[in-house]
């Protein structure tokens, strides 16, 4: 037979208001009340249920993270750091993959409501009104991860890279090794901050330079490996000179390239530089990429949810910090 409070509070000769008290970790039971009932819980193995605490509290410990694509490298990085520091809170990740499917993200977000949940990060990548519409719907607190409204007014917190000033400082790199013929392989218009922000990082630093930038230089695509090949075959067949590096929106597009590369028999990076974004596969690809590494993402994106950020009236853009790593995907020209 299943045990219940009713049963704890009798073995340990208190009210149930006592035993739900101890559950909750209050400091007005008294410590020789308090051990009674915790030597009762341990007694019969007394789990509470965990839908009926939450009637009560107020509260299920889910935190919910709605990501575009499961299957990027990138995102299992993210969920496996924001489920540690979410464990670390005694709090459980519910991660839902919405396929890109603005419409299946709209019911996913409905049976998140009927849950309850303590928290939601929206990894979304084209923010539409009724996306946004749905969001104001939730009590709980809601962070933007991974990209801002295009309008710029940030109605919730959002946690992003400083997309712009990632692919500037990639550009001023390969500026400096001696590279003038750069070319850029990224996301998709539609996708504001991952797509055109970091285009128009490379595009001003490359004007500043006052280095022109031809027009089959730059390919928009998806984040995928397919995007990468594709877009690395247009700049092959388009251009009149290859260009000596290309920067790539993500690790994952930059395997694109480097493989498209490899069927044209031009080595990387002894004929074409190739720098990748988000350090999500250095250890299981050859050559090993250089790329941008962020850091503390789930600590960032906690906080953002639960912490002193969540609690401002005024929303707030923030920045995972970041860092340019060099490895062997980059070969400088300068002698």
């Amino acid at each position: 037979m299943d045990i219940t409070i009713k049963d704890i509070a009798a073995d340990a000769n208190v009210s149930v208001s006592t035993v739900s008290r101890v559950l909750n970790g209050s400091k007005t039971v008294s410590d020789e009340r308090r051990v009674r009932v915790l030597n009762s819980i341990e007694k019969y193995h007394y789990r509470p249920n965990a839908a009926a605490r939450s009637l009560v509290t107020k509260s299920t410990s889910l935190v919910a993270v709605l990501q575009a694509d499961l299957r990027n490298p990138i995102t299992a990085i993210h969920l496996k750091q924001i489920s540690d520091v979410c464990m670390r809170h005694n709090k459980i990740v519910l991660a839902c993959d919405y396929d890109f499917d603005n419409e299946k993200a709209l019911v996913l977000m409905d049976k998140m409501l009927e849950r309850n949940i303590d928290g939601l990060i929206f990894q979304g990548v084209r923010l539409t009104e009724p996306l946004m519409k749905k969001l104001r719907q939730f009590q709980c607190p809601v962070v933007l991860g991974n990209q801002v409204p295009e309008y710029g007014r940030c109605e919730f917190t959002t946690v992003t890279v400083d997309s712009y000033g990632a692919a500037r400082d990639v550009t001023e790199f390969f500026l400096r090794e001696g590279h003038q013929r750069i070319a850029y392989i990224g996301g998709s218009k539609d996708d504001y901050t991952n797509g055109c922000l970091r285009l128009k990082g490379f595009q001003d630093t490359m004007k500043k330079a006052g280095l022109p930038i031809p027009k089959s230089y730059i390919v928009q695509g998806n984040f995928s490996v397919e995007a990468g090949k594709q877009g690395m075959r247009q700049i092959y067949e388009n251009s009149r000179k290859l260009p000596t590096a290309v920067i790539a929106g993500s690790d994952i597009i930059a395997v694109g390239v480097i493989q498209y590369l490899k069927t044209q028999r031009l080595r990387v990076p002894e004929d074409i530089s190739v720098f990748g974004c988000d350090d999500s596969i250095s250890d299981i690809f050859d050559p090993p990429l250089s790329t941008v590494h962020m850091f503390d993402q789930g600590e960032i994106l906690y906080d953002a949810l639960f912490g002193s950020q969540a609690m401002e009236e005024e929303k707030q853009w923030i920045y995972f910090p970041y860092q340019l790593i060099r490895r062997s995907s980059t070969k400088s020209l300068v002698l």
